[in-house]
């Protein structure tokens, strides 16, 4: 396989990754850890499912979602925070039942969302993507625990991975149009964010930001989607190391694990033809790695 240059950072062992799960994802993001029911959580966009894994018992479950669904998010009562193509809603595992929220879908059928994360306050975020119409006019919303749903930034073409740093006092937003991670100055007591600038840009031939995670650390993790890679970023915007992965297509990341010392890594096989599937034939799985610095507790939606 080709395996472009990325400028900074040291690569990784490809020996370092494992298969977790053998997973035919059509278009697997979206990864979270469930601290309390000890689950890893995914999505598989295109086929509307939504995948739970426990790595104590081994245990894996796939529910169908009641719509096209980009994010999901824990919430403080058990339930599941989803963002579908009926707008943003809640979502019970354990009965199926979906509880839409009125007014959560401003722009469709023109957008949809695409990844979504709740910050420490108890706020969930996300990002829409264009689906047809002119570019630029996609945006950012933040969904507060009294229901009250406003547009916190536009202009966008693709939103994606977001992410907080370990102080809170940074936003994290990939932008796979413009090939590159913003980052806001943040508020966490009013959820206003301010002053988007680039943090990092990525090359080309370097793949395709997508999903995103942060570490205790305060380093940036960014899945490269048709880049073959993971690259680890340190505060300052710097690649710190670059993790080459088995699969073309890696869409997101999140730490779990009891010590949230595994990196989870989703991945697609959509639209990739026979002879590069026979060349990456892991592609959709759920990957990880052990990259020696711990993750930061996934917060819950506080509605």
């Amino acid at each position: 396989m080709n395996e472009p240059e990325v400028s900074g950072g040291a690569p990784a062992p490809r020996d370092s990754v494992r298969q977790v799960l053998p997973a035919d994802c059509v278009l697997g993001e979206g990864p979270f850890w469930s601290a309390e029911e000890g689950v890893l959580y995914w999505l598989d966009i295109r086929l509307q499912k939504l995948h739970a894994w426990r790595p104590a018992t081994a245990e894996t479950r796939t529910q169908r979602l009641p719509a096209p669904t980009g994010a999901a998010a824990p919430c403080a009562d058990g339930r599941l925070l989803v963002a579908t193509s009926r707008g943003i809603g809640r979502f019970d595992t354990r009965t199926a039942r979906f509880d839409l929220i009125a007014n959560t879908a401003p722009d469709w059928p023109r957008s949809r969302y695409n990844d979504g994360k709740c910050d420490r306050a108890g706020r969930f975020w996300t990002g829409t993507m264009r689906l047809k119409g002119p570019h630029g006019q996609e945006k950012l919303y933040r969904l507060e625990p009294d229901l009250g749903f406003t547009c916190a930034d536009g202009g966008f073409t693709l939103c994606n991975g977001l992410g907080w740093s370990p102080d809170d006092r940074c936003l994290y937003l990939a932008d796979s149009h413009a090939g590159c991670i913003f980052v806001y100055d943040f508020d966490l007591a009013t959820g206003s964010i301010a002053n988007r600038r680039v943090f990092a840009q990525v090359p080309a031939a370097a793949g395709v930001p997508d999903g995103l995670t942060v570490d205790s650390e305060g380093c940036v993790w960014l899945a490269c989607a048709r880049g073959w890679r993971l690259v680890r970023y340190d505060p300052d915007g710097s690649a710190e190391r670059i993790v080459q992965l088995p699969v073309s297509r890696p869409t997101s990341c999140a730490f779990g694990g009891p010590d949230l010392a595994t990196l989870y890594i989703t991945s697609a096989r959509g639209g990739l033809a026979r002879r590069a599937l026979a060349e990456a034939p892991w592609s959709g799985s759920l990957l990880a790695i052990e990259p020696g610095v711990p993750g930061l507790p996934e917060p819950v939606f506080a509605g």
